[in-house]
């Protein structure tokens, strides 16, 4: 028996001054606002788990204009360098700017014919803004895309100027070659000339003599950086952007999530009329006004207020089953426990497909899981497959999650084309509660009420249900005690009890009403419990 002690959570926070870019579920590179945990999609593999985005470090992209401002047919972006327009027979002619995938890019087209060996530079700052001196170490790179056409030979360059301009240091570097798609190429560079005042970068086109050339080039979103690339692109229009870094609250609790809050908080200042609807900010509660008028009244008087049920964005986190939370297309939602959470559970699914993903803050990505909810229904007959009900699990669940503990957990839920709903989302450590015996077992406990007449008829009011479940398990000699006090704490909590981690219907979110320890043989004993589920409707 394996037993998931469930973080409480509140509000958790990340403030960081500056937006950040990531991308979405489409590939789509999008804004994230100012003090917004940044969620972003791996875009070489939209099918893996979306993942949460910390960047402890400020990080600065220093080159001006990376969105290509100013840029259009026959003319090159604002800000950039001095680049080669025509040289012995070749001719570059920036064609267009437009948009893919949320990236600014320009079109640039080389054609001609070489009357001998020539070189075009394209320069993506100039010479000067970006300050720079003798023992840095500087990286940048670029996305490019052959549109149409096979590029020449280009590669990439790096180049220090002193306050004239002149060269005190350059060096250039062979690209891998260039695909139909956008791909990131890069390159690192340390500054010597020790009369450096500025850094610049750009691509060298190489042309042979005598031959034929009519190839079209994308450029996107060049940077220039200290040390290191920044994991996600920073964009810049007129002038250097520095994205500032991420804070993380101290407090465990929900940090981020997709799904919009649609009722205000409560303010005891405001007049509100009635049906009108708030939310406490502590319980995340949502009330209905009884009356009209309502202002100063308290969320505890019954007379002004109704009380509900969760907000629609904590649902999920509350411990009743029958409240959903439900968003179109995607569910994404970003815990900080701030404990070590091993194990995760989600119940009261409809849904096509979980992902989990856990973020440590310096470490990165250190898991990620996808699992489809879609059960086999083949039955190894070819009629099944193609006929047989769809089946989909209810249920998701996963004890390996790496010891950290402050990582960050993304859940991502989806119905792609639907709308995806889960009751139940429980994070928290893990207890082994010891070897389940044969004879587990459950049943349905029914809140419902029914009252029959003197002719025989009934009337029956609906009510809740929830599940009970008695499982026996045998622990060793001296792990007993310190189970017994560990369900003895937690006698009035909500945990997660997996009789069986194989069997969804053994698996059970409730609190432990009765327990009752067998001491019978001297290297083992064994323990009986009795758990209740939480309500369902």
């Amino acid at each position: 028996m394996i037993i998931v002690d469930p973080v409480a959570l509140g509000d958790a926070a990340c403030t960081r001054p500056s937006p950040k870019w990531v991308y979405d579920r489409t590939g789509t590179l999008v804004e994230v606002p100012v003090n917004t945990l940044a969620v972003s999609y791996d875009p070489s593999d939209l099918s893996a788990a979306p993942f949460a985005v910390v960047d402890l470090e400020p990080e600065t992209n220093y080159i001006r204009n990376n969105t290509m401002q100013g840029a259009g047919p026959g003319v090159m972006p604002n800000l950039w360098g001095p680049s080669d327009r025509t040289s012995l027979g070749i001719a570059c002619d920036p064609v267009g700017a437009g948009v893919e995938n949320g990236i600014e890019f320009l079109d640039l087209r080389y054609s001609g014919t070489a009357t001998s060996a020539a070189t075009l530079f394209l320069r993506f700052e100039q010479s000067g803004p970006v300050p720079a001196k003798a023992g840095q170490k500087w990286v940048g790179s670029v996305l490019l895309k052959a549109v149409a056409g096979d590029p020449s030979t280009i590669q990439m360059f790096v180049t220090e100027r002193d306050v004239a301009a002149g060269s005190t240091g350059i060096q250039y570097y062979a690209l891998s070659s260039i695909s139909s798609k956008l791909d990131a190429h890069s390159a690192e560079y340390d500054t010597v000339g020790q009369a450096t005042s500025s850094i610049y970068f750009g691509l060298a086109v190489y042309f042979n003599a005598g031959q034929a050339y009519d190839f079209t080039l994308r450029v996107a979103l060049p940077h220039l950086c200290r040390d290191k690339l920044p994991r996600f692109p920073i964009k810049t229009s007129n002038g250097a952007v520095t994205r500032a870094a991420d804070v993380i609250g101290p407090t465990a609790g929900l940090i981020y999530s997709n799904v919009p809050m649609v009722e205000p908080p409560y303010d005891a200042a405001t007049t509100y009329a009635k049906d009108a609807a708030v939310y406490d900010p502590a319980t995340k509660i949502v009330y209905w006004s009884m009356q009209a008028a309502n202002v100063g009244k308290p969320l505890s008087d019954p007379a002004w207020w109704n009380k509900r049920t969760a907000i629609n964005r904590w649902a999920m986190f509350d411990d009743r089953n029958s409240t959903v939370t439900s968003n179109p297309e995607e569910i994404i939602a970003v815990v900080s426990a701030r404990a070590i959470t091993q194990g995760f559970f989600a119940g009261a699914l409809d849904a096509s497909e979980v992902r989990i993903s856990m973020t440590h803050p310096t470490r990165g990505v250190v898991y990620s899981e996808t699992r489809s909810l879609v059960l086999p229904r083949s039955g190894s007959s070819f009629y099944g497959w193609c006929f047989n009900r769809l089946r989909m699990r209810t249920w998701f669940r996963t004890l390996k999650l790496p010891v950290f503990a402050n990582a960050l957990v993304t859940i991502t839920i989806l119905r792609p084309g639907g709308v995806p709903k889960c009751g139940m989302a429980l994070l928290g450590p893990v207890e082994d509660g010891g070897s389940t015996l044969m004879g587990l077992s459950t049943e349905l406990k029914d809140y419902s009420t029914t009252t029959f007449f003197a002719d025989g008829s009934s009337e029956t009011i609906p009510r809740g249900f929830s599940k009970r479940m008695s499982v026996d398990v045998s622990v060793e000699r001296d792990r007993a005690e310190s189970l017994e006090d560990y369900f003895t704490k937690r006698r009035q909590k909500t945990l997660v009890i997996f009789g069986s981690t194989q069997r969804g219907d053994a698996m059970l979110v409730g609190k432990v009403s009765s327990f009752r320890k067998v001491i019978d043989s001297y290297p083992r004993s064994k323990m009986a419990l009795q758990i209740e589920g939480v309500l369902s409707q």
